[in-house]
């Protein structure tokens, strides 16, 4: 088996597939962990109260190749050839990978804004994920970018554990269901700054404060918060695989209930298929349903 990322869930992928005896082979572009190695705290992963996303990987990373799976990392995945009855996969150094099934694994991406701090204090009070992070932010002052659904559940999800919720939109009205907007406006914890963008976000080894500008008046001022949250979108990692698996409007890859894409023996997990809720326990699972489901159906 080939599985082409080692987030959370293709390293799950990797662990079940070799602890079968399957000869499995994980193609990884970057470093193993995927975006967890940038959640400093994790308190949501079962069995662990608290744990670094860095640790998790590591963790997870070693009892995978211990149970046998071979690791590549650093080895970028240029193309597919899915249309064969052995699925290929070929790197950027012209390395070619054959099996007979193939996972996609490869994640997705947050939307940035590109602003001065953004980069630098991510997982130091720089999130993009309220479910993940939020409850490290009780009884503090956070900010929300964004207004979209995603944006609006986020600042929703915050209100019951923080003080105090501000949420930024560039416009004077929100492109959330007209539901979590009514929502929004009637909370007493969220205030709501319409027309206006963050410029800049601030702090030394932790956010202290973010910078903003009225886009209608031109009015800039500073205001103090200690958790900011980007919800500007996120971006499957699905180009490599676009070309040959059935992806919906935004690019995500379409699966039925065993992870099986349009194209069978092969399968996608996690943050690159479509209704996933981005958590890593979810990755985990992805890939317990779609090992399973091929060492069901694979040929003796």
């Amino acid at each position: 088996m080939i599985i082409v990322g080692a987030g959370p869930g293709g390293l799950t992928a990797g662990l079940y597939a070799a602890r079968m005896g399957l000869e499995t082979t994980i193609l990884e572009a970057g470093i193993a962990g995927g975006q967890m190695i940038n959640a400093w705290l994790l308190e949501n992963y079962p069995s662990y109260e608290s744990i670094s996303g860095a640790d998790l990987a590591t963790r997870m990373k070693e009892q995978t190749t211990k149970a046998g799976a071979e690791l590549k990392e650093l080895t970028s995945v240029e193309k597919l050839l899915l249309d064969k009855r052995l699925k290929v996969a070929i790197t950027a150094d012209g390395e070619e990978f054959h099996a007979p099934a193939m996972i996609l694994a490869m994640g997705a991406h947050h939307a940035r804004l590109g602003v001065p701090g953004e980069d630098r204090l991510e997982g130091r009070g720089v999130s993009f994920c309220a479910t993940c992070d939020g409850p490290l932010f009780r009884g503090r002052t956070t900010l929300v970018v964004g207004g979209g659904n995603t944006a609006a559940m986020e600042a929703l999800f915050l209100a019951n554990i923080v003080e105090k919720v501000y949420l930024v939109h560039r416009r004077d009205k929100l492109r959330a269901a007209h539901t979590y907007a009514e929502r929004l406006k009637r909370h007493e914890k969220v205030e709501i700054l319409w027309d206006t963008i963050l410029t800049e976000i601030v702090g030394e080894k932790v956010v202290t404060e973010v910078k903003l500008r009225n886009k209608r008046t031109g009015k800039e001022w500073t205001l103090p918060v200690q958790g900011v949250f980007m919800a500007v979108g996120v971006r499957p990692n699905s180009e490599i695989a676009a070309a040959g698996v059935k992806t919906d409007e935004k690019g995500y890859i379409i699966t039925d209930q065993f992870k099986q894409t349009s194209i069978p023996q092969v399968y996608a997990i996690g943050d690159v298929h479509s209704n996933s809720p981005r958590q890593i326990v979810t990755a985990c699972g992805d890939a317990v349903v779609a090992v399973t489901h091929w060492l069901s159906v694979k040929p003796d």
